[in-house]
């Protein structure tokens, strides 16, 4: 059977969030989530820029076989229904076992969570950051329950920073959804892939390297823990500032 969205269709779909499947797996597994109107839904199976989504796709077309499509909803009321939904499922199902490039829309701010971390981060006391810091937003990486060695790698590189924050900087804090997560002493920076990674990709921090920066460091003392770790550094990110990375110079000013 051709695929095709014919417009009585779209109709009745409205606005509406899919899933591919793997019919290789048994039973099939979700390899992407995606919203969208219309013809939406089949776009990816023409998509000719390189991404994971479209290789697992070839490689499905290799086996003579296709990606079963699943309409997950339909008739939502706006596409910012669809992205909420959307953005659900990817947290559900876990970034790391989807070809999405990213979580989706609000995922920071509405992320699947243990109920004890909703209440704890319901009620993160704000802190003032007194030390030459670097706020590391680790929002694509971050996990609930991921170990200690993989929110490191995580928080480490690999980033866009200039020498002059990379000079003044003594902490690094690791920060999901405006909470502190962890808090590093920053001990050198060196070229993004040029250390080595236990939990991370090395090939795929290779492909985007260029450019960019990683420390390597520590857990930093007991003291700086007890005085950040879960503590809210929200006030810090202003709306629309989209860097994962703010500065905070010795005065305890944004830079």
């Amino acid at each position: 059977m051709n695929l095709e969205i014919t417009p009585d269709v779209a109709h009745a779909l409205g606005h509406y969030v899919y899933a591919y499947l793997d019919p290789r797996d048994d039973p099939p597994s979700v390899f992407y989530l995606g919203k969208g109107v219309g013809q939406r839904a089949v776009d990816h199976l023409y998509d000719t820029i390189e991404s994971h989504k479209v290789e697992r796709i070839r490689s499905i077309h290799a086996c003579n076989l296709k990606p079963r499509i699943d309409i997950i909803a339909h008739g939502l009321r706006d596409d910012v229904e669809a992205s909420r939904v959307e953005a659900a499922l990817i947290e559900l199902v876990g970034i790391h076992a989807l070809t999405n490039k990213v979580r989706g829309l609000n995922a920071t701010e509405f992320p699947r969570r243990p109920l004890e971390a909703f209440i704890a981060e319901l009620r993160a006391e704000p802190v003032e950051v007194i030390e030459p810091a670097l706020l590391i937003r680790v929002n694509q990486q971050f996990q609930y329950g991921m170990s200690p060695q993989s929110l490191y790698e995580a928080t480490r590189g690999v980033w866009v920073i200039g020498e002059e924050r990379r000079n003044y900087a003594q902490l690094a804090m690791a920060v999901f959804a405006g909470i502190v997560r962890e808090v590093y002493s920053i001990e050198s920076w060196h070229e993004a892939g040029t250390t080595q990674y236990q939990t991370r990709d090395q090939q795929e921090l290779f492909s985007t390297s260029d450019g960019r920066w990683e420390f390597v460091g520590h857990v930093a003392e007991d003291s700086l823990r007890t005085r950040y770790l879960g503590k809210s550094v929200a006030g810090y990110h202003k709306k629309g500032f989209r860097s994962p990375i703010i500065g905070i110079n010795p005065g305890g000013s944004c830079a």
